[in-house]
């Protein structure tokens, strides 16, 4: 069977000649294990095996790791990474509103914790500017220097309370298995959220970029009170500041758009061009005095050296609890956006749940060596990737260069203006603020999808970063609710010479089978939209089968040949449960009640390509009498021999005073 193809000669064909089944006919097991609802069950596991999938270094570092092969990939890509971290690190550590150098410390600590625990190959932990922005948010609230507090917490106090209550809800989480939790921040609502987030970073990098004096600002509206205070103070701007921002500015995009690409061809791994900038910034402004005569801000003293054990002030914990939920939750979801991005590519797996100990358990030993919160950072994690790497020991490799540097190197970098950093975290925003753009393509491809971005987006940049993540989640919710209680219902027919059922409205070539009612249902059939969905099985069956009207004959098929006259008050109708999602206990009771009047009334219902379990929970409620079917086109045809069959066997025979009798 097949259509003539307008393009190709030849077109392949399907030609099966089979009986018609029934589900229970199919069942490979007992019939009855259809009429019981699915069980799961827990698989269990060997002690050894526990172990390697709780420490999964165990499996790919000692006992499978190719030291042959890919370990210099690895030293290389970790190389990549390093060089990467260091200007970022730094950078990113101003959006926290701590020192410099705890963007280093994030370079280390909860990296060498993720290698031994995290599943993706690939994904570069440490600083993130989007969470280091949300946590310099709640350290500018609670920290001394912006309250009145006898304790008179630090910043870095207030921070690594952030990170230990964000590591203690992100083990939490593991505990309860929630790793699916970081879909409910889709792809475009993370793109709308980083997008403003962006916006608001950049933002709040004017100061530094321009040497304007102006407060800091938070809350709502804090982007438009910032423009507004960098108009009013726009007299205080230093000039030398802004010209070496633009310079260093200017260089990078001029790199980004026209030599990166032709470079990096040319060389075993990408030029480092951020660490080129930082070291060619700090040795310029080491030999002159051009930082002191023009009064432009340094990044000061550098502490040298590993951090000592500190334990955040637990006082703290349920001031910071929310802000630091929120914090949990995105930096889990980007990170496993990442890390499925990944696999998905290079097809190997990920495990949820497994993330969340690498990341809680990072968060939590790195809020005791001076960490901020955690994520994978995008473009340090293509860059592992494209380099080579090949597994976490990249990661180790970076993270020991890290400690190189805290130990000797990092005093070095003290000259350098901190308008340079400011000016490396503008540039490297600039695809996510461009993001923007994709706004129109998302709109024409779901209306619904365009809205959720949109609203997360003006929400977070009038509003705040964590009201407009929270506005953004109720309205992406919202959305999936209320496609959850949308129903379709449309009629079915045949594809002329084919054993397929489209919908009727779409394909002008199918044509309903005579005497044959076959509806698509397409949703889940829950307690809020029940009775909705009975309306239109009604409303779609009262367009055939008008008051008192008679059914016409089945025509000719493949199955059956007929040419009797039709049978008064024979009624089919064949539901296609194929679409069914989901059907909890108040729609399985309403699907039952619905068979039950359906056939009361006269109409022979069949069910075709329900879901198992669903056969099972309707069998359990009491539906013991309907037919079920695999396909539609099986349940059509044993309709049509049926009728075939009574057709024949109705014989007419005229009596002696000349009634008429039908058998």
């Amino acid at each position: 069977m097949g259509f003539q193809s307008e393009t190709m000669d030849f077109q392949p064909e399907i030609n099966i000649q089979r009986n018609v089944y029934q589900v229970d006919a199919l069942a490979n097991k007992n019939p009855g294990e259809l009429n019981r609802p699915v069980v799961k069950y827990k698989k269990k596991r060997k002690c050894m095996d526990y172990v390697k999938t709780t420490i999964p270094a165990i499996d790919w570092l000692l006992l499978n790791y190719n030291w042959s092969e890919d370990l210099l990939e690895d030293i290389m890509a970790g190389i990549t990474v390093a060089v990467l971290n260091i200007p970022q690190g730094m950078a990113y550590s101003i959006l926290g509103n701590v020192e410099p150098t705890v963007g280093l410390y994030m370079a280390v600590f909860p990296v060498l914790v993720y290698s031994i625990l995290g599943t993706s190959r690939h994904i570069s932990l440490g600083v993130l500017s989007v969470i280091c922005l949300m946590t310099g948010k709640v350290v500018s609230t609670y920290a001394s220097d912006t309250i009145a507090d006898p304790e008179g917490y630090t910043n870095m106090e207030v921070a690594t309370a952030v990170t230990m209550v964000a590591g203690l809800v992100q083990l939490l989480m593991y505990v309860f298995r929630l790793g699916m939790l970081s879909t409910i921040l889709s792809e475009t609502l993370v793109s709308g959220f980083t997008g403003s987030v962006a916006v608001i970073v950049i933002t709040s990098q004017l100061k530094e970029l321009l040497g304007v004096v102006t407060v800091r600002r938070n809350g709502p509206l804090q982007v438009v009170y910032t423009y507004y205070d960098f108009a009013v103070n726009f007299h205080t701007i230093n000039w030398m500041t802004a010209l070496v921002s633009a310079v260093t500015i200017t260089i990078l995009l001029v790199y980004n758009a026209f030599l990166k690409d032709k470079i990096n061809k040319k060389l075993c791994m990408p030029l480092p061009i951020e660490l080129l900038i930082t070291v060619v910034g700090t040795t310029l402004f080491q030999i002159t005095n051009i930082a002191e005569d023009y009064n432009m801000i340094q990044m000061g003293e550098i502490k040298s050296g590993l951090p000592g054990i500190q334990v955040p002030p637990l006082k703290l914990f349920p001031s910071v609890f929310l802000d630091a939920c929120i914090i949990a939750v995105v930096a889990y979801s980007i990170s496993m956006s990442l890390a499925l991005l990944v696999s998905e590519k290079l097809k190997y797996p990920i495990d949820t749940n497994q993330e969340l100990l690498a990341q809680g358990m990072g968060n939590v030993i790195g809020s005791l060596l001076s960490c901020l919160p955690c994520g994978a950072s995008p473009s340090r994690s293509a860059s592992q990737q494209t380099v080579g790497g090949k597994t976490q020991m990249a990661s180790i490799v970076s993270a020991g260069i890290i400690v190189v540097v805290l130990l000797w190197v990092g005093v070095v970098f003290e000259p350098l203006p901190r308008c340079v950093l400011s000016s490396i975290i503008v540039v490297a925003l600039k695809d996510i603020v461009l993001q923007t753009l994709e706004l129109p393509r998302i709109w024409r491809n779901s209306r619904t999808d365009g809205l959720v971005w949109l609203i997360t987006y003006a929400a977070t940049i009038v509003l705040d970063i964590d009201v407009g993540l929270l506005i953004g989640v109720l309205v992406s919710v919202l959305c999936v609710f209320v496609k959850g209680v949308l129903i379709d219902v449309h009629a079915l027919g045949r594809l002329p010479g084919t054993d397929l059922y489209m919908r009727l409205d779409t394909h002008g070539d199918a044509a309903e089978v005579p005497g044959v009612k076959a509806l698509r249902f397409a949703g889940s059939v829950n307690v809020i939209n029940r009775f909705a969905f009975k309306r239109k099985i009604v409303e779609a069956l009262r367009s055939e089968y008008a008051a008192d009207a008679l059914v016409a004959s089945a025509v000719p098929s493949v199955a059956v040949l007929s040419a009797a006259p039709p049978e008064p008050g024979s009624r089919t109708v064949v539901l296609d449960m194929a679409g069914l999602q989901y059907s909890d206990a108040a729609g399985t009771k309403l699907l039952c009640e619905l068979f039950e009047s359906l056939v009361a009334d006269g109409y022979d219902v069949s069910l075709a390509a329900v879901p198992d379990a669903s056969i099972g929970y309707m069998r359990a409620n009491g539906l013991l009498s309907a037919r079920f079917f695999p396909t539609v086109h099986d349940a059509v045809v044993f309709h049509q021999h049926r009728r075939q069959s009574r057709l024949l066997d109705a014989v007419v025979v005229k009596s002696a005073n000349g009634e008429q009798k039908r058998f």
